[in-house]
C-alpha cells in the first residue's frame, strides 16, 4: 500500500484492446494499493506518476500490529478506505447517469474542490491538458474539447496551455444537479 505525501498519481488498467483506462488520479492525503490486504495478492492495476511525487509504501503485515496499540492509525486508515469507497460510487453514479457536460462539470467540480498544492489545484485550477483530461473520464479528445468550449463561453471556465481554472462553480453544480434530475444541459 502507499500513502502519497505529495504529487498525483495516476491508477490505470490495461485492457484486453490495449488501450489503457484511467481509473483514478489521486494526490497527496489519499492512499492506493488498499485493496490488497492479503499478502501475495493480485495487484489489479497500474500506476504511474503524474508529476513529482512523495508516497510512503508499506506492507499490510508490517502496519497491522499497530493498529491494536494505536487506534487512531486504524481509524484513520478505515477513514481513507471509505474515503476511497465514496468516491468510486460517486464515480459509477456519473457514468450511469451524467452525459458529457455532466460528467465534465463533475469531474472538473471534484478535482478542483480541494485547494491542494501536491494536486496543482490552487485557486480552482486543473492542471491538466485536454488530452489528459479525456483519458480520466473516458471520453474522446474531441467530445472534452467540445464541452470545455461550451463552458469557456459561458464564462464557467478559463483554458490555457496545459490548464483549466473552474471560475463559476455554481453553474457547473447546476448542471450536474439538473443532470441527476433528469434536466439537460
Amino acid at each position: 500500500m502507499y500513502y502519497i505525501l505529495k504529487g498525483r498519481v495516476r491508477i490505470f488498467e490495461n485492457l484486453y484492446s490495449g488501450r489503457e483506462m484511467t481509473l483514478d488520479v489521486v494526490g497527496a492525503g489519499r492512499m492506493f494499493g488498499e485493496s490488497a490486504f492479503v499478502e501475495k495478492n493480485i495487484r489489479p492495476a497500474c500506476v504511474q506518476a503524474v508529476n513529482q511525487v512523495t508516497l510512503v509504501s508499506f506492507r499490510m503485515a508490517d502496519i497491522l500490529p499497530y493498529f491494536g496499540s494505536r487506534a487512531g492509525l486504524a481509524l484513520h486508515f478505515l477513514q481513507l478506505c471509505s474515503s476511497t469507497m465514496d468516491y468510486l460510487v460517486d464515480r459509477m453514479e456519473e457514468q450511469c447517469l451524467l452525459d458529457r457536460y455532466g460528467k465534465v462539470a463533475s469531474y472538473l467540480l471534484n478535482r478542483t474542490a480541494p485547494d491542494c498544492e501536491g494536486m496543482g489545484t490552487e485557486g480552482g485550477v486543473l492542471p491538466y491538458t485536454h488530452e489528459e483530461l479525456s483519458v480520466s473520464l473516458g471520453l474522446n479528445r474531441s467530445t472534452v474539447s467540445t464541452v470545455l468550449k461550451k463552458f469557456k463561453e459561458e464564462g464557467w471556465l478559463e483554458r490555457g496551455y496545459g490548464f483549466l481554472r473552474v471560475l463559476d462553480r455554481e453553474a457547473l453544480e447546476a448542471v450536474v444537479e439538473g443532470q441527476k434530475n433528469g434536466d439537460g444541459l
